[in-house]
């Protein structure tokens, strides 16, 4: 398996996988809004090595003033991906200066270690590890 920054030849493959593979159309048209309007700050595929995808992250520009960055979205039909594709996406953010993620509530949140470290509900945030040294 690969993970790799997506690639302007991805973008039609990734639509398709969207929609068909995960069946999931809105998050196709969410996606490819944010595209347009220049808000993902950082998407991530993992394919096989025949280049199928395998799964995908994206981040989306929404910094906060404590430089949190929301993790928007991200899925993989193997749970054993989401992990990996966050550990990336955590190592890259950090690289650019970020020092916390944001993510809705979730089991695989639960799983990366994500937790409830404010009164805010509705969002989970994790310190980038590299961060807290």
């Amino acid at each position: 398996m690969l993970i790799r920054s997506e690639a302007p030849a991805d973008l039609v493959r990734l639509d398709q996988w969207w929609r068909d593979t995960l069946a999931n159309p809105q998050q196709a048209d969410q996606l490819q809004q944010w595209r347009e309007q220049g808000l993902i700050t950082l998407s991530l595929v993992a394919t096989d090595d025949m280049g199928s995808t395998l799964g995908h992250i994206a981040v989306v520009d929404a910094q906060s003033e404590d430089n949190a960055q929301l993790i928007a979205v991200w899925f993989s039909p193997d749970p054993e991906l989401i992990a990996p594709l966050l550990d990336e996406a955590e190592s890259v953010l950090f690289e650019l200066g970020y020092c916390q993620l944001k993510i809705a509530p979730s089991p695989q949140a639960a799983n990366a270690e994500f937790a409830p470290i404010s009164t805010d509900k509705h969002w989970w945030y994790k310190q980038l590890a590299a961060a807290t040294v």
